[in-house]
């Protein structure tokens, strides 16, 4: 069987629209029309996608048969692989929830020891400065918080978080940090301007979410915070879990 075929019998097999299908692959529903008249096909990204989301392999997607020696080539798509994938996959998408769980812990964790560090360097930086006689800075709230947290996609791959924080002005500030941070690919930068705190993040990948932190100081103490997680960017589309 064709490509289109399989496509359509996969995609009816688990009850869903095309509308429902384009929702879930963040395309549009014209795109999976195309692909299920043969008028286009989806990229390597997207066929895997599109298999995950369908419960069936690639291969069977693409009516790959492959046989072992002495036995009859498996068939393409049916209901009944089509059930039994659908468990094998719900069961992956279940350990990709608990993988995604524990990078957020990780991020946070990350963050946490970050922040001990500076402190730690803050507060001997501190006890000089006071041997000194030089002014101590205001100390922090125990505890942080932000407001109006929004999330736009600019040009390239790029996404911007502003918000407003409850602790601003002159002798405090504010950084962002993403974990993972893709080998140091991901580029963050901080702008406070006019109280609205912005992060620029760029180079966020597609299919593997990243969460976002932000600390502040005044010279001497730090506290942090998880702005949101599971930050995804694609080529038309940004995707986030907030955490404030």
């Amino acid at each position: 069987m064709s490509f289109q075929e399989n496509l359509i019998r996969a995609r009816k097999a688990r009850g869903m629209t095309q509308e429902e299908l384009a929702a879930r692959l963040n395309v549009s529903r014209q795109a999976v029309s195309k692909w299920e008249t043969g008028e286009s096909l989806p990229d390597l990204y997207k066929l895997a996608a599109l298999a995950d989301e369908l419960g069936v392999s690639t291969d069977a997607l693409c009516g790959r048969e492959t046989a072992v020696r002495g036995e009859t080539p498996a068939e393409t798509v049916t209901e009944e692989t089509v059930g039994e994938e659908a468990s094998a996959a719900e069961a992956l998408k279940k350990t990709a929830k608990r993988n995604k769980m524990l990078r957020c812990a990780l991020g946070v964790l990350i963050v946490l020891c970050a922040a001990l560090a500076a402190l730690l360097l803050y507060n001997a930086l501190a006890g000089s400065a006071a041997d000194d006689g030089a002014p101590q800075p205001t100390p922090l709230p125990d505890t942080i918080t932000v407001t109006g947290l929004t999330v736009s996609r600019e040009v390239g791959n790029v996404a911007v978080f502003r918000f407003v924080p409850s602790v601003s002005g002159e002798g405090c500030e504010w950084s962002a940090s993403c974990a993972p941070d893709n080998n140091g690919y991901i580029v963050v930068k901080t702008i406070m301007e006019d109280g609205i705190c912005s992060v620029w993040i760029s180079n966020i990948p597609e299919y593997e979410g990243v969460t976002l932190s932000t600390t502040v100081t005044n010279g001497t103490e730090s506290r942090s915070i998880c702005l949101a997680t599971d930050i995804r960017v694609g080529e038309n589309s940004i995707s986030w879990d907030p955490q404030v």
